[in-house]
């Protein structure tokens, strides 16, 4: 199967400078609500990655945060589902700053929905390509949106390519771990234990 990411037109958003870094918001006013589906798909992957990652300090997993990544620009931001970061420090932030963090998210997920399928699919999809994001993952939690239900990409070539699942499962180096479609839900497998991650955050 042949999915290609690059075949979108390139995409420009307005352009606004600003020189305060405290301007730089959490929010947008074109921030929209998602199903109970994409809300409970990224609460599971971000608490089971969190308690993942627990004890590495240099690995950041986020949910629903605005990275920004071009200095001065407000506008300039994308807002992944989740973001895993490896060489960045973990802790509590508002928002992530690229020139701040001095290193672009190398695991993205994404989960589908009506209203985002195909910005997903197209301008995200290139835009990660274009940002050197080593792992890319597209998931639609109410199986109507892409053309599968679990989609893989990784860089190969040093361009983001299409890996076809084998049996309802996909290995990511990065993470080391599964994403698999159980047919009902999609979970993250660990090799190691055998067992499926459990989304368990940990305490304040």
């Amino acid at each position: 199967m042949n999915i290609q990411t690059t075949t979108q037109p390139r995409f420009t958003q307005p352009h606004g400078l600003l020189g305060d870094d405290n301007l730089y918001p959490e929010s947008h006013d074109t921030d929209m609500g998602e199903s109970s589906f994409h809300q409970k798909l990224i609460w599971y992957l971000f608490g089971a990655l969190e308690s993942f990652f627990l004890n590495n300090s240099n690995v950041l997993v986020a949910a629903n945060m605005n990275l920004y990544y071009e200095e001065g620009s407000v506008t300039k931001y994308y807002t992944p589902d989740i973001m895993v970061s490896f060489g960045t420090a973990k802790g509590d932030r508002q928002v992530y700053k690229l020139w701040e963090e001095g290193v672009f998210p190398q695991v993205i997920f994404e989960v589908a929905s009506g209203r985002t399928w195909k910005n997903d699919i197209g301008e995200k999809a290139e835009f990660y390509d274009a940002s050197g994001v080593e792992e890319y993952y597209l998931i639609d939690a109410e199986r109507k949106y892409l053309p599968l239900p679990l989609m893989a990409y990784r860089r190969q070539e040093a361009r983001l390519q299409y890996v076809p699942l084998q049996q309802d499962r996909i290995f990511s180096p990065l993470l080391n771990l599964d994403i698999v479609d159980t047919g009902k839900s999609f979970r993250l497998f660990d090799r190691e234990t055998r067992e499926f991650l459990q989304a368990i955050l940990p305490d304040e």
